[in-house]
């Protein structure tokens, strides 16, 4: 045997000893097309330009917001003086009525039967007073039962809700037998000549802003993008609450909106048509119908609005 030792094996393989033995080549790391680059470059310029000088150009508006009830003025509520159940309806909305016309009576059954009571004790006492006219005592239980009988005809009188002037039936709030309180809303009555109005409710801190003249923009709930353009015709002078807001729109109107808390301002305007137009039908206003309005209280450039500090360093300069 022979004890010749196998040859030694090198350390690297003889592939990888002649890819480093090749000169070296260097290659770029980023391929960039010039063409491309300068394009979006002046396309990018371009754009700068062109919104900065639109924001020069161009005004933002602010616009103070706030819900709007149209209301009608011109309209009478007619209420009930006192509680009780509803007898009969008497009226229909649309019909015309006269002043003093019944709309709606109240069951008056106790006020009927005082009343004829009171009749029958009369009618006995005046034949009394007629046998005998110079017997004074009948004279002052006649006097006294005359007055106790217009008494109990005025109470049944207040039974019975009549128009207060001429007009057209608007809403009839009531049904028959139904049960009424004092001062419930029974039936409304638009007089003749009477206008349809906006009243906007937006926040007080917009007051000093706020003038005659403004637009206003509204858009009634159920109808969106079917825009109204008004001009604001009054602005209320005070700041008020909610619940006199309330009281100012009614009892039929002042529950149909939700106001945040904090005071608001009346802004009215006036409604040049009794109609408008949405998606190509045409709708007439009714009271009550809510919305949003947008009232323009100025207008600043656009770099103010996008930068206030802008407009800070301004009034320090000057």
């Amino acid at each position: 045997m022979s004890d010749a030792q196998p040859p030694p094996q090198k350390l690297f393989r003889q592939e990888a000893l002649e890819y480093h033995a090749r000169p070296e080549a260097r290659g770029s790391l980023l391929r960039v097309m010039p063409g491309w680059t300068h394009a979006v470059w002046w396309l990018v310029v371009a754009l700068v330009v062109v919104g900065g000088v639109g924001l020069a150009l161009v005004d933002i508006n602010d616009y103070a917001r706030g819900p709007v009830l149209v209301r009608v003025k011109g309209m009478e509520e007619v209420t009930a003086t006192v509680g009780g159940r509803v007898s009969r309806v008497l009226v229909r909305r649309g019909e015309q009525v006269r002043a003093g016309q019944p709309l709606v009576e109240l069951y008056a059954g106790s006020e009927t039967a005082d009343r004829e009571r009171m009749k029958e004790e009369f009618r006995t006492r005046l034949a009394m007073w007629l046998l005998e006219p110079l017997n004074v005592e009948s004279r002052q239980a006649l006097t006294t039962l005359r007055a106790q009988l217009e008494l109990t005809e005025a109470r049944r009188g207040e039974r019975v809700l009549k128009a207060p002037c001429d007009g057209q039936v608007g809403e009839v709030r009531v049904r028959e037998q139904q049960f009424l309180t004092a001062g419930e809303l029974v039936v409304s009555l638009v007089r003749g000549g009477a206008e349809a109005w906006a009243v906007a409710l937006v926040p007080g801190q917009y007051r000093p802003m706020l003038r005659p003249g403004q637009p206003l923009r509204m858009e009634l709930t159920g109808f969106p993008y079917a825009w109204q353009s008004l001009q604001v015709a009054s602005v209320s002078d005070e700041l008020v609450g909610p619940a006199e807001v309330r009281r100012f729109l009614g009892p039929g109107v002042g529950d149909a909106i939700t106001l945040d808390e904090g005071p608001v301002v009346l802004v009215e305007a006036r409604l040049p048509r009794e109609t408008f137009e949405s998606d190509g039908e045409t709708y007439a206003y009714h009271p009550g119908m809510a919305g949003e309005a947008w009232v323009k209280v100025r207008a600043r450039n656009g770099w103010l609005t996008l930068l206030p500090v802008l407009e800070l360093l301004g009034k320090r300069r000057d």
